[in-house]
């Protein structure tokens, strides 16, 4: 939020959508796919408590690594860039270890 006051209003939406954040928002679930199907075979033998919470949290961790992975990559590095693209991102792939575990980490 620094950024916004550090840079004139004219600059705001270059700063929020960048050059690449369609590719931000596809590339971030697309390279999540292998660690969430990973931790969620990890977690299907544990047989985890709360199935729901679980695959969030396994989403959020999958997330979270394809987000560093993506951003040696990404060539927008405007603070509200990431804090706005990469959090869709994660969130959807949080949204989508919710969905995938609560349903396959049943036990």
């Amino acid at each position: 939020m620094l950024e916004l006051f550090a840079m004139p209003a004219q600059g705001w939406m270059p700063a929020l959508v960048g050059r690449h954040a369609a590719f931000c928002v596809f590339f971030i679930p697309v390279l999540a796919v292998s660690p969430l199907a990973g931790f969620l075979f990890a977690l299907r033998n544990g047989a985890p408590d709360d199935p729901g919470q679980a695959g969030t949290v396994a989403g959020f961790a999958a997330g979270a690594i394809a987000a560093a992975i993506y951003a040696w990559h990404c060539p927008d590095d405007s603070p509200l860039f990431v804090a706005v693209w990469y959090t869709a991102g994660i969130a959807a792939v949080t949204a989508c270890g919710f969905l995938i575990g609560r349903r396959f980490l049943r036990w």
